[in-house]
């Protein structure tokens, strides 16, 4: 189809030849844009990376595996790439990495040697009776801390407090006890003292 001319001429207008408009050459445009490939564009840069999680450590251990990403990892590495290279002086007193409060010990030799221990219940004795009154038992002994627990009967109990490093409370009820011995323990990290003996008579 031949390509026409139209005039923008009004009729007051005088007569000029060039007061027209033409049709433009069509383009061949795409009415759709070109179909998206199965599974998407790949990125443009696709780095080989391999690790296990948060990156932390000391002088020599680090816990990412990581091959290529997060480097220098651990001091030993940071001072091997300076110029010229350091040494590394590791700290003895310094501990290694962390630990939650309620986190456990890793086990021996790992465990520290300052378990908690008992050395005594005050009072160590409660008669049952029907409607008795439940009585706070005050526990002695060292290495307690504010995330310590205890457990009476093998059974951990709700019913404890922290007063000091070398003082706890939990409370027994001697009006729902039967007669017999209950022993008491203090759980820190993970780590049971030995049991204290609580009489029921």
């Amino acid at each position: 189809m031949a390509l026409q001319a139209f005039s923008v001429r009004r009729a007051q207008d005088p007569v000029l030849a060039a007061a027209v408009v033409s049709e433009i050459t069509p383009k061949n445009w795409h009415k759709f844009p070109p179909a998206v490939p199965v599974g998407g564009y790949p990125p443009i840069n696709v780095p080989v990376v391999t690790y296990n999680g948060g990156a932390y450590g000391d002088e020599n251990q680090a816990t990412t595996n990581s091959t290529g990403a997060y480097t220098p990892r651990t001091h030993a590495e940071k001072a091997a790439a300076m110029n010229p290279p350091l040494t590394v002086a590791t700290i003895i007193t310094e501990p290694r990495g962390w630990i939650g409060p309620n986190e456990p010990y890793n086990p021996a030799p790992v465990s520290p040697t300052d378990d908690p221990t008992i050395s005594s219940l005050a009072p160590n004795t409660a008669v049952t009776a029907v409607g008795a009154v439940p009585i706070w038992v005050t526990i002695t002994g060292t290495k307690f801390t504010q995330y310590s627990t205890v457990e009476t009967g093998n059974v951990y109990t709700p019913y404890h407090r922290y007063i000091s490093p070398t003082k706890m409370a939990v409370l027994m009820d001697p009006g729902r006890s039967s007669p017999g011995i209950v022993v008491v323990k203090v759980i820190d990290h993970g780590v049971k003292s030995a049991g204290a003996n609580f009489t029921f008579t």
